[in-house]
């Protein structure tokens, strides 16, 4: 519509100044290289304006017709670049669809059809990778190492290969020069994460860690717990050689993440060496009331095992408070009973965790105080109960962190991204009593009455008496020598309580001596 109304206004200009310049009455007179002219000054105004109109029309027209081979050749080279695109996309399909024989076909086609050499390239790389040409594709990724915009693509490429055939030195090279080319890139963060891990370059790691925050490829709490758990890992490897140094990285590990058990526990451990008692108790106490741990408990009893057993009770009691509903809480309430002998109040607190999931250390403190209450034969139970306890999944359970390099990045790998020590266990162990069964086991033993002997009445009948007992007991011995099979029968019997009785001692030693090793 719009194209309609400018199209009449135009006729309806043009026909005015037809109009206007007809209606002139004046003259144009003179005189131009010799040439003499004389005529209405509308009309010679209509031709030259005419005159120019054509000449405009003239002039663009022989501009298109000498521009025609640049045009012609402009669509040649678009018609080719198309193609070559439609190529480069059906080859990066092949790539993602792991077809190495149809990526390196259409990598030809726009190798042949494109002008970017660096587009090409990668495609080829990728597409030798695929066929297995290991030599082509380490060529092409080097290939692109020389331009900037695909230095990048080429270190990732490069990388891939090095993992793939097992060079991790060269692969922690490419994926390092990658992280500094694009601090922002996760895969080349994760590698060098990964790598340093790999070879316990705890230090290196954590940098890595410390940038990958600053780009946001990490998130602030996996952050901090990552770094703290670096930072102990360190600390471990040089702590008998640098104990400051040692110190002063677990101070940091410890405010990043104040319940870490290990970094608690060799803080603890290092102060209690240089006798600040003070600190490396209230190390331990912040610890336990952020995660309480076997760990922290035994090395806080160390604390204070010069004390006497009312002082080391009330210290123990002051720790169980900072966790008071976990089951740590109720293992050390339960020592500090037995350790002012009040066994009644420690049976009492262990029997809700015996009946849900006991370790060996509930069982063994189980057997102290029912030693202390009923005698030790009555705590043999409970040490065999100890000593077929299963071990304390838990890393350090046993009061220390004696762990591997494979150990350490498992547990930072762990701690990282989970805030544990280790993943729970796969299966549940269930080996805890019902109530019934330990009151029942705690009950005092049954005491069986003893019978005596009668005495005579008188002394009148005494050989008469003799005389009946002895043959009465004559008759009675035959008679049990019938029953049971004669003199050798006695004797095989004899012989199977003595196994019976050895058997039952080397089971009692065997459970004190495990019993021993827990506590």
């Amino acid at each position: 519509m719009i194209r309609i109304l400018i199209f009449l206004l135009g006729i309806l200009l043009f026909a005015s100044g037809v109009t206007y310049f007809a209606s002139l009455d004046s003259r144009f007179t003179g005189e131009v290289f010799g040439y003499h002219f004389d005529g209405p000054s509308g009309l010679i105004i209509g031709g030259a304006f005419a005159l120019l109109l054509i000449t405009i029309y003239l002039t663009h027209k022989i501009k298109d017709i000498m521009g025609l081979p640049a045009r012609i050749k402009a669509r040649d080279a678009e018609t080719k670049r198309t193609r070559g695109v439609a190529a480069l996309t059906r080859g990066l399909e092949a790539v993602a669809v792991g077809d190495g024989e149809d990526a390196a076909h259409h990598a030809r086609v726009a190798r042949r059809l494109l002008d970017d050499v660096a587009v090409t390239r990668l495609l080829s790389a990728q597409a030798a990778q695929l066929s297995g040409d290991t030599k082509a594709a380490q060529e092409g990724f080097s290939a692109m190492l020389e331009a900037p915009e695909t230095e990048f693509l080429g270190l990732q490429g490069l990388y891939a290969q090095a993992m793939k055939t097992d060079d991790r030195d060269a692969a922690r090279g490419y994926a390092e020069r990658a992280f500094r080319l694009r601090p922002n890139a996760d895969w080349a963060y994760h590698s060098v994460f990964e790598l340093g891990l790999e070879r316990g370059a705890w230090g290196d790691t954590r940098i890595a860690l410390e940038r990958a925050e600053k780009n946001k490829l990490v998130e602030g709490a996996h952050a901090q717990r990552g770094k703290a758990a670096l930072l102990t890992a360190d600390a471990y490897a040089v702590h008998s050689i640098d104990r400051q140094a040692a110190l002063s990285e677990l101070e940091t590990a410890l405010k990043f993440a104040p319940g870490f058990a290990p970094a608690a526990l060799l803080a603890a451990r290092l102060y209690a060496d240089d006798s600040k008692i003070g600190k490396a108790s209230k190390i331990i106490e912040t610890a336990f009331s952020e995660a309480p741990h076997p760990a922290l408990i035994k090395q806080y009893d160390r604390l204070y095992k010069d004390e006497n057993n009312e002082k080391r009770a009330s210290k123990l009691r002051k720790l169980a408070d900072k966790a008071p509903i976990s089951d740590e809480a109720i293992l050390l309430q339960a020592r500090a009973e037995n350790l002012v002998e009040n066994w009644a109040d420690a049976v009492q607190k262990l029997e809700p965790l015996l009946s849900n999931a006991p370790t060996a250390a509930a069982f063994s403190l189980m057997a102290t105080a029912i030693a202390g209450l009923h005698g030790g034969p009555s705590a043999q139970v409970w040490l065999e109960h100890a000593a077929n306890a299963p071990r304390d999944p838990r890393p350090g359970a046993d009061g220390d962190f004696n762990l591997t390099r494979e150990g350490w990045a498992r547990l930072v790998r762990e701690y990282m991204d989970f805030g544990r020590l280790a993943p729970p266990p796969i299966e549940a162990l269930e080996t805890g009593l019902s109530i019934d069964e330990v009151r029942l086991l705690a009950a005092p033993p049954v005491v069986e009455p003893e019978i005596l002997d009668e005495q005579p009445a008188d002394e009148t009948g005494d050989t008469e008496l003799q005389v009946d007992d002895a043959n009465e007991g004559g008759v009675e011995a035959e008679n049990d020598v019938v029953a049971s099979g004669g003199p050798e029968q006695d004797d095989n019997d004899e012989e199977n309580q003595e196994e019976n009785l050895a058997s039952t001692a080397e089971d009692a030693e065997r459970a004190i001596k495990a019993s021993r090793e827990v506590s």
